[in-house]
């Protein structure tokens, strides 16, 4: 997966629901990521992607004019439910 997501380009966060009675809790919690897959400047200054000679080239080919830059989207979506009581927090 290092090479595919490697780093997250955005990042949303949204607390869907709250609930909260006699100790116990329940959040719904939905988590929005997107990457692209394709190399930037930051990456190529990276000794982990500018040493070798193929992350060179294909930084070159994503940004030739001729090619139209256009790098592949990865859309990752999860909704997760944390529940427990107050006191799990406090061990």
């Amino acid at each position: 997966m290092g090479i595919t997501v490697h780093d997250t380009w955005a990042t949303e966060i949204t607390l869907k629901s709250l609930q909260i009675a006699n100790d116990q809790y329940r959040a719904v919690v939905h988590y929005k990521i997107q990457d692209h897959f394709g190399l930037d400047s930051e990456d190529i200054t990276k000794f982990k992607f500018n040493q070798f000679r193929l992350f060179r080239i294909w930084f070159v080919l994503q940004r030739y004019s001729a090619f139209g830059f256009q790098p592949f989207m990865t859309n990752i979506e999860a909704t997760v439910e944390i529940s427990g009581d107050r006191s799990e927090s406090q061990q």
